[in-house]
């Protein structure tokens, strides 16, 4: 046999090589492709049940006014005494004989009961007055419920509030960690938790204490498995 035809017997045997393992490697690809396909995701699902945006039975401090003037106070940051409620503050106008002539909130606080009247409480003493709360603040609180066959870590549950008839959007936070003080950290399947009431703040939600939003949307982010431990 000439030497050209034993060059052109080893190009074509190498060609032959390069070929079948170019195939066995689309092969591998393919099956590598149909197993990725045939892997089931995870498919978490939760539900907003209810979403509530209303005057609970305490809230913080929407209005405040002279009950009784009292007398002897100056015009300083003050608040109440005998309240069930914490963290409300407010200043005083005083007239002549230091008696109130009008009050204005500086913080608005949280659990108290509206109709109450209170004692006032000022640094600088005075005596007598008494300032009724008028009314509070709507607080929202959240219900939900895993309907799907996947446990969720409660941190990755995030709800955006928003108002359509303003066409505004909050922002998205995760009612689970900031507004649920219960013991559980993971949504199992057919459980369903609710948050603690709580007021609007525009820090977290996007929206003033004010506002009225009417529309919850629910994400979960991250997602991770979580099983329950079976003892015996």
């Amino acid at each position: 046999m000439s030497g050209s035809s034993v060059g052109a017997m080893v190009v074509g045997t190498v060609f032959i090589m390069v070929f079948g393992m170019a195939t066995v490697t689309m092969v591998e690809s393919v099956d590598e492709s149909v197993r990725n396909a045939d892997y089931d995701l995870p498919d978490p699902k939760v539900e907003i049940v209810s979403a509530f945006d209303q005057e609970m039975s305490t809230g913080p401090v929407e209005s405040l006014s002279v009950s009784t003037p009292g007398s002897g106070y100056v015009a300083e940051i003050c608040t109440i005494s005998g309240a069930t409620g914490t963290g409300l503050t407010f200043t005083i106008a005083v007239g002549g004989s230091g008696e109130l002539t009008g009050v204005t909130i500086t913080s608005v606080g949280s659990g108290y009961t509206e109709l109450a009247t209170r004692d006032v409480d000022c640094p600088s003493g005075g005596s007598s007055a008494q300032v009724s709360i008028d009314d509070i603040h709507d607080q929202n609180n959240i219900s939900i419920i895993n309907s799907g066959s996947e446990t969720i870590d409660l941190s990755h549950i995030y709800v955006t509030f928003s108002n359509t008839e303003e066409d505004s959007t909050g922002l998205p936070f995760a009612p689970f960690v900031n507004h649920y003080n219960g013991p559980n950290l993971y949504l199992f399947p057919g459980e369903s938790l609710t948050t603690d009431d709580f007021p609007l703040d525009p820090s977290v939600h996007g929206f003033p204490i004010g506002a009225d939003p009417d529309r919850a949307f629910l994400a979960i982010y991250d997602y991770n498995d979580a099983e329950t431990i079976t003892v015996s």
